[in-house]
């Protein structure tokens, strides 16, 4: 995968969305309108480089599962990130002659060229997903299809079904591996998640989809059977 966001970027401020939704602090409130979300990670989606060395932990705790080697309390302090940034430098350098390499030998510098500019127009449009994604900023919300009413995240079909990225069933069960709940969601990262699982690449992972039925689909279901009898 051709790198664009380093990963504390990313990991750690998905957390905080999670957690304010919306609200202030959300680092992709699209309350805050739309430039506020396409700029957010060179505005506003850094780690504070004033972090006391408890709360230095926290944000160690959600970077673990990533992989990358990461700063101590110390190291923090001298570079103000997770992660020491000569790393990722070095990284970013492989990762991109690799790619490019591996593309070039299959279709030469055109096939290449084509794929980096492709990831680039997905490294700043992915940004406007949350904007988006959350009514730009105005609760629409469709009865039957967004149960999570916490926030203004929306099931969309687009994001859905090229990506699984069914916005509001992952704000309702952000630690489910399928987000796709109801029958026409096709969930693709799901398929390759559940693939993967099978051919033992995978050793666990979890499911709502069973728990999302029981809660919100059969009683909502029920509702409107009571409604029309």
């Amino acid at each position: 995968m051709i790198r664009t966001f380093p990963e504390e970027i990313y990991v750690v401020s998905h957390h905080v969305h999670h957690s304010k939704s919306d609200e202030p602090g959300d680092p992709y409130n699209p309350r805050g309108g739309f430039w506020y979300c396409m700029l957010s990670d060179v505005n506003h989606q850094s780690i504070s480089k004033n972090l006391d060395e408890e709360d230095y932990n926290k944000v160690l705790h959600f970077m673990r599962n990533t992989g990358v080697p990461l700063n101590s309390y110390a190291g923090y302090l001298r570079w103000g990130s997770a992660t020491n940034p000569f790393y990722n430098i070095l990284m970013w350098i492989f990762n991109w002659a690799l790619w490019y390499g591996i593309f070039y030998l299959i279709g030469g510098h055109a096939l290449s060229c084509t794929i980096f500019s492709a990831a680039m127009f997905w490294f700043i449009f992915v940004r406007a997903f949350n904007y988006t994604g959350h009514g730009k900023g105005e609760e629409k919300h469709v009865e039957g299809i967004d149960f999570d009413r916490r926030n203004l995240s929306l099931n969309q079909m687009r994001p859905g079904l090229f990506a699984g990225e069914w916005h509001n069933n992952h704000h309702l069960y952000p630690g489910s591996a399928r987000a796709g709940f109801l029958k026409y969601q096709f969930d693709l990262p799901w398929v390759y998640i559940h693939t993967l699982y099978k051919l033992g690449a995978v050793s666990s992972f979890r499911d709502s989809k069973a728990d999302f039925e029981k809660r919100y689909l059969n009683p909502t279901k029920q509702l409107q059977k009571t409604a029309t009898d």
